[in-house]
């Protein structure tokens, strides 16, 4: 009989354990951070389909109208050139009202004001001083990240910047 009860303990244990690792592996954060990973190590057509297929399949809204009034914060975890992708955004009367966003170096510089960085980018066809206050217009235009236009040369800043608004989204519990 122990050795029955010991069973059902242990089985009960793993169950337990493996429905956790499951629930963790789907919950937004790992969704998120998935994401993350893909667009940093993919290229754009790979970015351009999984970043679409993992926010319909998971329901996340690319939507900002509607959302709770209060300030938004979100970063990402830091990159593979130690870069942690930020934003700040207000929403006031349902509407954003604000945004900034930049890439700070795990130094403390962002890419935002960095020009030789600028300089060493501006051969692709834009610089982050260009590109980032574009999305940023262009978010609280369009109220909604997926209408908004990519800056030729700064495709995947575009990835990141929906990618951290989606961050920002979770932190609130609006996600």
């Amino acid at each position: 009989m122990k050795n029955y009860l010991a069973l059902i303990f242990v089985f009960c244990f793993y169950s337990g354990t493996i429905a956790q690792t499951a629930k963790s592996e789907t919950s937004g954060s790992a969704i998120l951070e998935k994401l993350h990973w893909i667009i940093e190590r993919s290229d754009m057509d790979k970015v351009r389909s999984e970043f679409q297929k993992i926010c319909n399949d998971n329901n996340f809204s690319s939507l900002v109208l509607g959302l709770k009034d209060g300030i938004y914060k979100g970063a990402t975890p830091f990159d593979d050139f130690d870069y942690k992708h930020e934003v700040v955004f207000e929403i006031k009367n349902g509407k954003m009202i604000s945004i900034d966003y930049d890439e700070i170096h795990r130094d403390g510089h962002a890419k935002q004001h960095d020009e030789e960085y600028g300089k060493n980018m501006l051969q692709s066809g834009t610089t982050p001083a260009i590109a980032y206050p574009k999305y940023e217009s262009g978010m609280l235009k369009k109220q909604n990240f997926n209408e908004i236009d990519a800056v030729s040369g700064a495709s995947y800043s575009l990835y990141r910047f929906k990618l951290v608004i989606l961050y920002a989204m979770l932190n609130s519990g609006e996600l």
